[in-house]
């Protein structure tokens, strides 16, 4: 065997076009063009609501059905008696995804998340239960936290891909208000001793004022 050493030839590597490039096309940026499937939801919801003041709410539920997109089937029924209605944000304020990718989770797999407890919006109430939660500082358009598995999911307006759930329970299964914190915090509102071991929410600045609640605690 010879002890030369041959060296490979130097060869220009040919430029690569695509497809496109080559019919006098103009290259296609798919990438610009990908939509994820949660903002495609989130438009579609959008897209489907009515505007600003047409359902005639009050006015911190208009606020806060513009700022979560909460759609105009939730406004289709008024409960009554004890009942409350409270809308899911967290699925759409949150992550409605499998782990860290970007698929969506099941209808199922959503309604059964709910079950373990929920951050949402109260949308509606009875007379009995409004008497009682304005009493506890708690008014319509309030963002409210739901106590584990006491929500009954029940479907109000369905989309192309995904549907709208409102969450029904009793008043009593709310377990806290982050409105009423914040408004405690800013002293627009604030417990008042009004005698004979009753206090009440003062609402600050006007003259409504919840009814009382017995101090029992």
């Amino acid at each position: 065997m010879s002890g030369r050493i041959y060296s490979i030839p130097d060869i220009k590597e040919p430029e690569k076009k695509s497809s496109w490039e080559h019919k006098g096309e103009p290259r296609v940026d798919l990438q610009a063009n990908l939509v994820s499937p949660l903002e495609r939801r989130k438009q579609e919801l959008r897209d489907s609501m009515a505007p600003p003041g047409a359902l005639g709410l009050p006015l911190l539920l208009e606020a806060q059905r513009l700022k979560y997109g909460i759609p105009d089937g939730v406004f289709k029924t008024q409960a009554v008696f004890d009942r409350i209605f409270v809308y899911p944000i967290d699925p759409f304020d949150g992550k409605p995804t499998v782990g860290s990718t970007t698929i969506l989770k099941p209808d199922e797999a959503v309604k059964k998340d709910l079950q373990d407890g929920a951050r949402g919006v109260l949308v509606s109430a009875g007379l009995t239960a409004y008497d009682r939660l304005m009493s506890h500082g708690i008014e319509l358009g309030h963002v409210v936290m739901t106590n584990k598995n006491v929500p009954f999911a029940r479907m109000v307006q369905e989309f192309s891909d995904f549907k709208a759930y409102v969450l029904v329970m009793r008043d009593g299964d709310l377990a806290g208000s982050e409105t009423l914190l914040q408004e405690l915090k800013e002293k627009t509102k604030r417990v008042e001793d009004v005698g004979e071991d009753s206090y009440c929410h003062q609402f600050v600045g006007k003259k409504k004022q919840s009814v009382y609640v017995a101090d029992t605690w």
